[in-house]
């Protein structure tokens, strides 16, 4: 089977980001951590992880606070630092590494089912696999139907805007090699932060779907029970008078 180059370049770029992310998270991980005397790199890295635990903080309710957050805070850093740190390839000065892995639609397809999975993966460890695999069938029959569309709203909608952008650059280059192209690297910062900014926080509105509506429904379930019981001794009492 013949591999095309522009394949064999997407997988490089893309592992040469992970590898960036792996070795720059052990970096900001390396050492100590402390409480009262935090170093410059461990605030660097709790400012970079803050904006996520917020996130999962605001879907994390009930008894399994402090778990929800431990899944779902790694899960939406992952995918937006990946998003963001291959979409900024774009402007690498160099002929091969500035072709970012989120302009080819295989990549971003992954990305997308990485997302819509592993929220059935952590909706799964919240809930039940039970519970979450009953969710695509009842109360609505064809509830599967929407997790494709979110996969290819997600891929679709990064691979249009990366891919875009890339071949506007590209094409710019071939006209005029000086100047414009540099003016047009610095508005893509813009798109490169957006985008990675959308894909998350579409990322995290569906693990709230999934696992607020869960979170909430448990402490007012709970709540009735108790109310129940509180009121038949009442009850009882009242028909023994």
């Amino acid at each position: 089977m013949k591999v095309e180059p522009s394949s064999v370049i997407v997988i490089v770029n893309s592992l040469l980001v992970a590898i960036g992310l792996i070795v720059g998270g052990a970096w900001l991980a390396h050492g100590g951590l402390s409480v009262s005397e935090p170093t410059r790199r461990q605030n660097a890295g709790e400012a970079i992880l803050q904006f996520f635990v917020g996130k999962a903080g605001d879907m994390a309710h009930g008894e399994q606070r402090d778990r929800i957050m431990r899944l779902v805070a790694p899960f939406l850093a992952v995918l937006f630092l990946f998003i963001m740190t291959s979409n900024l390839l774009g402007m690498v000065p160099l002929p091969i590494i500035n072709r970012p892995p989120t302009s080819h639609f295989s990549v971003t397809l992954g990305l997308a089912l990485f997302a819509v999975g592993g929220t059935l993966v952590i909706s799964g460890a919240i809930k039940g696999a039970g519970k979450t695999f009953l969710h695509l069938f009842w109360p609505n029959p064809l509830q599967w139907v929407s997790e494709i569309t979110d996969v290819m709203s997600l891929s679709l909608r990064l691979f249009g805007n990366i891919a875009g952008e890339y071949m506007t650059v590209a094409l710019v280059v071939l006209v005029v090699p000086i100047g414009i192209p540099l003016i047009l690297h610095a508005l893509g910062l813009i798109p490169a932060f957006v985008q990675a900014l959308v894909f998350t926080l579409l990322t995290a509105s569906f693990l709230a779907n999934a696992i607020v509506h869960e979170e909430k429904s448990e402490p007012s379930e709970k709540a009735a029970k108790q109310r129940h019981k509180a009121a038949a001794p009442r009850v009882t009492a009242e028909g023994r008078s």
